[in-house]
């Protein structure tokens, strides 16, 4: 991480070769990836995309083995997971995600079903009928995302290799298209900001005769809180772009957040800083706070 934030390259280079973590951040959320970007080279990305899927495709199938140990030492089950957001503003309410998991275990595999798949310019989230279907193998897995809308499937089989497999990693290789695409594009990183969260006991009943509220699940009498103060924060940097690039990014952006903005007056943050920022400080982060922001909701442009 180090040696690509100050330039070192070749010093990078020799430690991708030797499989130094490209996954890792640094303290403002951004990684190595984020890091290569910035220095426009085309080449050096597309080293280290191709070394950031190697260690996330052997890292997700090394734990195939355990993973499958657990699912088939688990009873086969079927459950409902509703997850919603709300709000005392009807408004926001209705502009907030919601959905309903169904989950189905049998044997060595797992099925997730899903409505909400995805969030339009238009600040609305879309909707549409997806499923997740996970069956381990005795050498792998196979992972399958089922379109029932379109009839369409996505099939991702993982078999288990070895880390100095030259040919498991020139499958990985990313396309033109795809580095392409990371320099023409911002560079962002989405985090929920814990520091302000804090939890109170959901109340019941009318003014004047409230009372902590609580509900029963599954037999089990149960205290019910309420998150406050929680803000989902995106980073974005644009030093890598050009100016028609940017240009097409602002456009796009505002068009994408100008509804939400105008009703919730949400704070902006910006990384417009050049590379390597000042290790001492956080210099390069623009922020412009709107005083009408009542509902602590943070989103960025």
């Amino acid at each position: 991480m180090l040696a690509v934030t100050l330039g070192h390259y070749r010093a990078a280079r020799h430690l991708l070769r030797h499989n130094a973590n490209v996954n890792i951040e640094d303290s403002l959320g951004f990684n190595v990836l984020h890091e290569a970007v910035s220095s426009n080279d085309p080449e050096f990305i597309r080293e280290v995309l191709e070394r950031r899927d190697w260690q996330r495709y052997t890292s997700r199938v090394d734990g195939i083995p355990v993973l499958l140990k657990k699912i088939c030492d688990t009873p086969d089950f079927y459950v409902e997971m509703k997850w919603e957001f709300t709000s005392w503003v009807p408004l926001v309410t209705r502009m907030c995600p919601s959905d309903t998991y169904k989950i189905y275990k049998s044997r060595s595999s797992v099925r997730i079903d899903t409505t909400l798949v995805g969030f339009d310019q238009t600040s609305n989230w879309q909707r549409g009928n997806r499923s997740y279907i996970f069956t381990g193998t005795e050498n792998g897995a196979v992972f399958m995302e089922v379109d029932h809308d379109n009839k369409q499937v996505i099939v991702e089989t993982m078999k288990m290799m070895s880390a100095d497999n030259e040919d498991a990693i020139e499958m990985l290789k990313p396309s033109d298209e795809l580095v392409n695409a990371r320099l023409t594009t911002p560079t962002s990183t989405t985090f929920i900001d814990t520091d302000k969260i804090h939890f109170e006991r959901s109340k019941a009943g009318i003014y004047g005769f409230r009372t902590d509220k609580s509900e029963t699940i599954n037999g089990h009498e149960s205290k019910v809180f309420c998150a406050q103060n929680v803000e989902v924060v995106t980073k974005t940097r644009t030093e890598h772009l050009s100016a028609e690039d940017k240009e097409r990014h602002n456009s796009a952006a505002a068009n994408r957040l100008a509804p939400l903005q105008s009703l919730l007056g949400m704070t902006e943050i910006e990384d417009k800083a050049p590379t390597p920022p000042p290790l001492d400080s956080d210099a390069g982060i623009d922020q412009t706070v709107d005083q009408r922001n009542r509902f602590n909701i943070t989103a960025v442009q």
